[in-house]
């Protein structure tokens, strides 16, 4: 898959796995992580696969507000997905700044790294920080 054409493709499969409904007609959240998957979460605890599952399965949460998207094509098979992320409504919660790493691996985009960290509200414009 062309570089090009996996924006889209990509900001909607980080959404699937940040998302809590359960859809027949998306792919289980198991086939979207790469078998060494790991995730740092908000409190700096180091998750495997399933673990990572685990966890998000048993979650609840509101919908999360996904804010300053940005992708960065390292090569044409690996991105970077850089965003602010925080709950709704926004402004009663903390926000956290995320990463993650996929892979495109015979056609299929994997995630194969997830890292989010805790940040305090902001007096500046937020954008500002990614450049």
């Amino acid at each position: 898959m062309a570089a090009q054409e996996s924006p889209h493709i990509l900001r909607a499969l980080e959404e699937r796995l940040l998302s809590r409904a359960q859809d027949d007609a998306q792919p289980p959240l198991a086939a979207l992580l790469a078998e060494g998957f790991c995730e740092i979460d908000r409190a700096g605890r180091l998750y495997g696969k399933t673990e990572a599952l685990a966890r998000r399965a048993h979650a609840r949460r509101e919908a999360p507000v996904i804010a300053d998207f940005q992708i960065r094509f390292l090569t044409s098979e690996v991105a970077l997905l850089l965003y602010r992320l925080s709950e709704t409504p926004p402004e009663t919660t903390e926000a956290c700044w995320c990463s993650s790493l996929w892979h495109s691996r015979h056609g299929r985009w994997q995630a194969t790294f997830h890292q989010a960290t805790r940040v305090p509200p902001l007096d500046e414009d937020p954008s500002s920080f990614l450049v």
